[in-house]
């Protein structure tokens, strides 16, 4: 019994990772062969984006749907990502927003804005915004509300 309370103690203080070391680890996936956070969007995106995400593809039918990308990365290949990881605001407990500068080989940075939420699988992304694009999360939605509406 006292070893088992000693395990969940050792657990409990184990540190959390922080909002920037997970943001860190998540584009550094992109040196790994064939990493597409879309192939399990759990892992990477919190319940709301990973369902929006979801029914996207379910509603295209096979076809291109709204998301014509990794939205992560912000490109359709990754060869020659660099991302640069900018400032983290917490702006509650369990929320952070970290901004991003994304980059390939020859191209201009372009900046992205994640915004994470902590759930009990760890930090997850809930949305991600650039200057073309507020809230992916609702444009996925609107879109995804246009085509129920068609079909």
């Amino acid at each position: 019994m006292m070893l088992a309370g000693l395990a969940f103690a050792a657990a409990a203080a184990e540190p959390v990772q922080t909002p920037r070391a997970y943001v860190e680890q998540l584009y550094a996936s992109y040196g790994k062969t064939n990493f597409n956070p879309l192939t399990h969007p759990t892992h990477y995106f919190a319940s709301r984006l990973a369902a929006a995400i979801g029914e996207d593809s379910r509603l295209a039918r096979g076809e291109v749907g709204y998301l014509d990308g990794d939205p992560i990365c912000q490109c359709q290949d990754p060869a020659g990502l660099r991302a640069t990881i900018g400032p983290v605001t917490e702006r509650r407990r369990g929320e952070a927003i970290v901004r991003v500068s994304i980059a390939f080989s020859g191209t201009k940075p372009r900046p992205a804005t994640l915004t994470l939420i902590w759930t009990k699988w760890g930090w997850r992304i809930a949305d991600i915004s650039t200057p073309d694009e507020p809230s992916l999360r609702k444009a996925l939605g609107a879109s995804n509300a246009r085509l129920r509406a068609k079909n």
